[in-house]
């Protein structure tokens, strides 16, 4: 059984997270889903009009090379060496010519694809955001059966979970026993659905 790419990795956080406090390696979501970005390249005597413009998915980093304690955000493929412009994201589908090809970040724009289209076929089945205003996509917080967690990846029509204190993941149905956070009053509870 092979274990999917987001699931290895610790559960995704939004863009707002503080680095500090973050986990490393955890990916960043921007809107629902991995973020990208280009390298950072202010601190280079001479940078690489080619390599240095490549999209690389955003992870959180504690552990950069370069400056002690140093924590931001840094590439899927490299997350101790290439630390990212935070002044500029991109969802991981955007620019696919300009995606980094390295293991780490080919592994997860891949992911990405698969997770845009699953949570485009579960948005415009079930229509939450228009009935209740629900932002579906990763990092979400939500409820399952009442327990809280967080949207770690997709399965087709389901959603995996990864409810807090839990080290395995569950598979959730879109509806079934599900609340969520709302778009529209997100300091109110979270809406049900089912």
């Amino acid at each position: 059984m092979t274990v999917s790419p987001m699931l290895r990795r610790p559960a995704p956080q939004p863009l707002t997270a503080d680095p500090e406090y973050s986990v490393h390696g955890a990916p960043v979501a921007r809107h629902g889903e991995l973020a990208a970005a280009t390298r950072d390249a202010s601190y280079l005597r001479s940078p690489n009009v080619h390599a240095d413009t490549h999209l690389h998915v955003a992870v959180f980093t504690r552990q950069y090379a370069v400056g002690s304690g140093m924590a931001g955000i840094g590439a899927a493929c490299d997350p101790r060496r290439i630390l990212l412009d935070e002044g500029m994201f991109f969802g991981a589908h955007e620019l696919p010519r300009s995606h980094c090809r390295r293991a780490g970040c080919r592994v997860l724009f891949a992911e990405a694809d698969r997770q845009r289209r699953d949570f485009a076929h579960m948005r415009s089945y079930y229509l939450l955001e228009e009935r209740h205003g629900i932002a579906l996509g990763l990092a979400v917080r939500v409820r399952h059966h009442g327990r809280p967690g967080t949207v770690i990846d997709t399965e087709g029509r389901y959603l995996i979970v990864r409810l807090d204190g839990e080290r395995r993941p569950r598979r959730c149905h879109v509806t079934h026993g599900m609340e969520y956070e709302t778009v529209s009053r997100p300091d109110s509870a979270p809406a049900a659905v089912g």
